[in-house]
């Protein structure tokens, strides 16, 4: 039987027996669970085929549109505000004299914390009543009494933006630093000579050839944080009264919670659909940012 397999075929054989074993499988499983009203409780009902009863059912949910107007709108502010911040710090690294590797060394210091001890940390710190923002706040008399930080539902989005922001915003420092060193400096200096301010040079010369490794970062920052979970797990648990419940903790919560895994699957696959269209967007402008540099450069 092995004889007629080419040895290409042959030698990629364990490779793909792992990859439908792992993936392959486990993926057409969950999509096929997406159409059956499985539970948990239930083993039967995986076997009952219920065509698209869950998708019709997740379409008129607002539960899950409001979870996933929030995950939009911690996608749009953590995403704008790490870009801004990863972009100062990349050029404040960049314009050092002294000790660069040490500062791109600390830089990527947030990046080694697990989202769960991120989370962890950030409880604490916005903690009502022994938290370090309220004790820091009450010190510097701008309060006089205890902010409900993770207890308001406004505020607990407010303190989980911080949190995504500060564990990642180095992503976007990282690949902006990488831009300005492979940068070249002859059409910066161009620029200077032919009497542009700074501002200007930075706007129609260094930001465009920045643009295709900003792309990149929000490339993969905005599939992190569209499937967030473990920071918000942490903090808030969707809480208060589900304010602050974005789309992958209410798929976690309908699937080992309320045990309802057919609709919980159906929830993912919906998600995954909308992270395939801001994947598709931004690499869209990547292209076009490429092609922008290609013509001017």
């Amino acid at each position: 039987m092995f004889r007629k397999i080419s040895p290409p075929v042959l030698l990629l054989l364990p490779a793909i027996i792992v990859l439908v074993a792992v993936v392959l499988f486990p993926l057409l499983l969950s999509l096929y669970s997406s159409f059956t009203p499985f539970r948990l409780t239930k083993p039967a009902s995986l076997f009952v085929w219920a065509g698209f009863r869950n998708y019709q059912r997740i379409l008129t949910d607002w539960v899950f549109w409001a979870a996933f107007l929030r995950t939009v709108v911690l996608l749009t502010i953590a995403l704008n505000l790490e870009m801004l911040f990863g972009l100062g710090l990349a050029m404040l690294v960049n314009k050092a004299t002294y000790g660069k590797r040490a500062l791109r060394t600390a830089m990527m210091f947030p990046m080694m914390f697990s989202p769960v001890l991120v989370g962890f940390q950030f409880k604490f710190m916005f903690n009502d009543n022994v938290g370090l923002i309220n004790n820091a706040l009450q010190s510097l008399g701008l309060t006089d009494q205890a902010i409900p930080w993770l207890i308001d539902g406004n505020l607990a989005l407010f303190a989980i933006s911080v949190a995504e922001i500060w564990s990642s915003t180095s992503v976007f420092a990282i690949l902006i630093l990488a831009g300005l060193l492979a940068m070249p400096q002859e059409p910066v200096e161009a620029a200077r000579v032919d009497g542009c301010t700074p501002w200007q040079t930075f706007r129609y010369v260094t930001w465009p050839f920045l643009m295709p490794f900003a792309y990149i970062a929000m490339t993969i920052r905005s599939l992190d944080i569209a499937r967030a979970y473990d920071i918000v797990k942490i903090m808030t648990d969707g809480g208060p009264a589900r304010r602050t419940e974005l789309i992958w903790t209410l798929v976690g919560r309908t699937a080992y919670a309320d045990a309802q895994m057919g609709l919980a699957t159906a929830m993912a696959y919906i998600s995954i659909i909308l992270s395939i269209v801001f994947t598709i967007y931004f690499f869209r402008k990547l292209a076009a940012a490429r092609t922008q540099i290609g013509a001017e450069w």
